[in-house]
């Protein structure tokens, strides 16, 4: 905890110079409700992972709404997967080492093998699963009801513990430790998936920086990003990212899109990103894709769909994007420049 006071002074003077950040959703955003209390999904994709080249180019496996698994081809055909979760709404999705995995709501979690063929897990109940990580040759998956299961193959799962009665709405790994988030900015950490630490960003930043609302939580090798919003000016995006397990966290700044004020574009939601090549790529609202560079002023955004974009996913050469009403499209290095 020391350690992050000490990084106070740095992180207020990176949020001052901030003019505009970029915003990423989770899955369940914006939905409503459900008598259970968790919001109902939209129908559409909400995860998309590459896995490899085929003989039909780069193909990418892409989950949504209604227990539909797809494997999407850089032709842009398809084929459909079948798996034993009958109609549950799928969220979370994970290339492992060895095993694939996707989860979702309702006790809906499978595991493949092959990646062709999937049975049913064992071990989840009817807990929803928001989110899925490997770390250290072990499967983590995160809760609504704020627990933490473990599986040492994918396919038999235990509940490790209760870390909060809050949603655990994330959870990513990097080399070190083990990181998930709840709403209201609760970060618990750990190395071993066993003892976990805890601290709350908007009880130690009190009156250096605006109070958040963590809406997700995404790493790319070891930089981890939590996203939200400010809680003053919800269509103010907001992101930070570390790099150092959370001892100290910094702004993702956005000064200019398409040479305008980013204001010109909100409300701006970005539900999902992924780095392609040199820059951050961010999918959004109003079937919108944002690019973020190295230079601040030279941020662009382009409407590709009419679609909510809520997934995005990589390969060298394409980029995924996917989302409300199955929509999706591949896009290569060429689509992405000048926007």
């Amino acid at each position: 905890m020391d350690e992050l006071y000490n990084g106070k002074a740095f992180i207020r003077f990176v949020l001052c110079i901030s003019m505009c950040t970029f915003l990423i959703v989770p899955i369940l955003s914006g939905c409503e409700a459900t008598d259970g209390g968790l919001p109902e999904l939209k129908h559409g994709y909400y995860g998309v992972e590459y896995t490899g080249i085929t003989d039909k180019g780069a193909a990418f496996l892409a989950c949504g709404t209604g227990g539909r698994l797809d494997r999407i081809f850089e032709d842009s055909t398809l084929e459909n997967i079948p798996l034993p979760v009958g109609d549950k709404d799928l969220i979370s999705l994970l290339i492992g080492e060895g095993v694939t995995l996707v989860g979702g709501v309702s006790g809906a979690l499978a595991y493949s093998l092959d990646g062709n063929v999937f049975k049913t897990s064992k071990g989840a109940g009817n807990e929803h699963i928001l989110g899925l990580a490997e770390h250290k040759e072990k499967y983590y998956a995160c809760t609504y009801s704020g627990k933490i299961l473990s599986s040492a193959d994918g396919v038999s799962w235990k509940t490790d513990k209760r870390l909060t009665n809050k949603p655990l709405i994330a959870i990513v790994s990097n080399d070190t430790n083990l990181m998930t988030i709840t709403n209201d900015t609760d970060i618990f950490k750990s190395e071993d998936g066993v003892n976990w630490t805890s601290q709350n960003y908007n009880k130690i930043y009190e009156g250096l920086a605006e109070e958040l609302s963590y809406i997700n939580m995404v790493n790319f090798s070891n930089y981890v990003y939590t996203m939200g919003h400010s809680l003053e000016n919800p269509d103010a995006p907001s992101v930070m990212y570390t790099i150092d397990s959370g001892e100290t966290w910094m702004s993702t700044v956005s000064q200019r899109l398409n040479d305008l004020n980013p204001d010109e574009f909100y409300p701006l939601t970005v539900y999902s990103l992924s780095v392609f090549g040199e820059e951050l790529l961010g999918v959004c609202n109003g079937g919108r894709v944002l690019a973020f560079t190295d230079c601040p002023s030279c941020n662009r955004i382009s409407e590709t769909s009419n679609a909510d974009l809520r997934c995005i996913a990589v390969s060298d050469s394409k980029v995924l994007v996917a989302g409300d009403g199955f929509e999706f499209a591949m896009l290569a290095a060429e689509d992405l420049q000048g926007f």
